[in-house]
C-alpha cells in the first residue's frame, strides 16, 4: 500500500481572493486515500474562518511584518512532528516561509504563482521587496506552477526553473431562478429595477483597475441616462472609489466583500473586468455559468481564458475610450451579446475543478516519489 502524503498548503490568509479560493479548492476537491491536506496562514484572517467551517486542519503562523521570520522555529517544529511530506505556497509572505523551512526539513516545496508581484502592492518599495526576495529564494524551490502561460513566462523571465501552468478550474455554479435572483438582488440593495447594471468583482485595489470602470461609466451615462454601477469587493481603494462615483454623480452601490459574490451576477446586464494587471481572472469563469456579456482588459492571462469577439470583447488595459467602445457595442447589439453569451457558456467547462486538482495531485506525485526521506 502506498504511503499517504501529508500536503501543507501555506497562504496569507488576510481575505479572500482568486488564490484563496483556488486553495480551498484543491483542499477540498484532493484524493483524500493518496494526501492528507492541511492549510496553514501566516495571518489570522477570514480565509482561515472559512477553512474551519469546511473542516480544513487549518492552523495559524502569524508574520508581524513582510520580513518577519519569527515563525520560522515554530513551523519547521510542528511539520516535523505532523510529518509534513511537502509544503505548496501560495503568495510571497508563504513562499518566503515556506521555501526556507523546507529546505531545513529537506522536503519538497512547491509554489503556485496567483498574480504579478510587481502589481500587487500598493506602494512601489513593497513591490521591489517582494519581487527581491523572491529571486532570492527562487533556487529553493523544487517546482513552480503558474495559473497562466503568461505568468509562466513572467516568472522565467526572474530566474523560475521547472515550471508548469495549471489554469485556475472552477466548479459549476447553478441559478434556480436568474430572474428571481437579479429581482431579489436589486431589492436587497436598493437597485431601481429598471436600472441598466454594468458591474464588477474583484479586491478595491489599483490593480484591479476600478477607476478606469468608473472614467468610462461617466461616458456612458450619457448615453445610457439609467446607468447604475455595481462594485463588489472591498480594499484599501474603497473610499477613493466612492468618492470619484460622486464626483461624477454616477448611481452606484458599492457592497463591499461578499463570501458568495458570484450570486450578484444576474443582477448585472454587463460585466467588466478592467484590472490593470491579472493571473488569469477566476471570476470570469462565473460570469460565464451565469450568462452575463463580458467585456475584459486584454492583460496577463485575461487573453488565454477570453477569446476576443467570440467569448467577450477586449480592450487594452486603462484605455478608457475603447472600454467604453466595448461596452457601448454590446449594450447596442443584443444579437451580440446572446452569441458572446452562448460562446462563453460553451467555454467555461474547459477550465474545470477536476482537472486542476488532478494536474496538481500528478505534480505532488511526481516531487514526492522521486523524494528522499525527510531529515526528520
Amino acid at each position: 500500500m502506498k504511503k499517504k502524503y501529508k500536503i501543507l498548503h501555506i497562504i496569507g490568509g488576510g481575505e479572500i481572493g482568486g488564490a484563496e479560493q483556488h486553495v480551498l479548492s484543491l483542499l477540498k476537491g484532493i484524493d483524500r486515500t493518496r494526501f492528507d491536506p492541511q492549510l496553514a496562514c501566516v495571518t489570522s484572517g477570514p480565509f482561515s474562518i472559512l477553512a474551519k467551517e469546511h473542516k480544513i486542519p487549518t492552523y495559524t503562523f502569524p508574520m508581524r511584518f513582510p520580513l518577519d521570520l519569527s515563525p520560522i522555529p515554530p513551523l519547521i517544529h510542528w511539520s516535523r512532528k505532523q510529518s509534513i511530506d511537502l509544503f505548496h505556497t501560495h503568495g510571497s509572505r508563504a513562499n518566503l516561509l515556506g521555501r526556507l523551512s523546507a529546505r531545513w526539513l529537506g522536503i519538497p516545496n512547491l509554489t503556485t504563482v496567483h498574480s504579478s508581484l510587481a502589481h500587487d502592492y500598493l506602494s512601489p518599495w513593497s513591490a521591489r521587496l517582494a519581487l527581491g526576495l523572491d529571486r532570492l529564494t527562487l533556487p529553493l524551490t523544487s517546482k513552480i506552477i503558474t495559473v497562466s502561460e503568461y505568468l509562466a513566462k513572467e516568472v522565467a523571465l526572474r530566474g523560475g526553473q521547472t515550471i508548469e501552468t495549471i489554469y485556475n478550474g472552477h466548479s459549476s455554479i447553478t441559478f434556480d431562478n436568474p430572474s428571481s435572483t437579479r429581482h431579489h438582488f436589486r431589492q436587497q440593495w436598493g437597485i431601481p429595477a429598471d436600472a441598466l447594471v454594468l458591474g464588477t468583482i474583484g479586491r478595491l485595489h489599483p490593480t484591479k483597475g476600478q477607476i478606469y470602470f468608473i472614467k468610462a461609466a461617466a461616458q456612458l451615462r450619457l448615453k445610457f441616462p439609467n446607468l447604475h454601477l455595481l462594485l463588489i469587493g472591498d480594499g484599501p481603494l474603497r473610499q477613493n472609489l466612492a468618492l470619484e462615483l460622486q464626483k461624477n454623480a454616477i448611481p452606484h452601490t458599492i457592497t463591499g466583500y461578499l463570501p458568495l459574490a458570484y450570486q450578484a451576477l444576474p443582477a448585472m446586464d454587463l460585466f467588466v473586468l478592467p484590472s490593470v494587471s491579472e493571473g488569469m481572472g477566476l471570476v470570469l469563469l462565473e460570469a460565464m455559468q451565469a450568462g452575463v456579456p463580458i467585456v475584459a482588459s486584454a492583460v496577463g492571462g485575461i487573453p488565454e481564458v477570453i477569446r476576443d469577439g467570440q467569448d467577450g470583447l477586449l480592450f487594452p488595459p486603462r484605455d478608457v475610450t475603447k472600454l467604453t467602445a466595448a461596452c457601448i457595442s454590446i449594450l447596442e447589439n443584443d444579437s451580440l451579446a446572446q452569441r458572446l453569451i452562448l460562446e462563453g457558456q460553451n467555454r467555461w467547462p474547459m477550465f474545470s475543478i477536476d482537472s486542476m486538482v488532478k494536474e496538481t495531485e500528478q505534480v505532488y506525485t511526481r516531487l514526492l516519489d522521486k523524494t528522499i526521506s525527510p531529515l526528520y
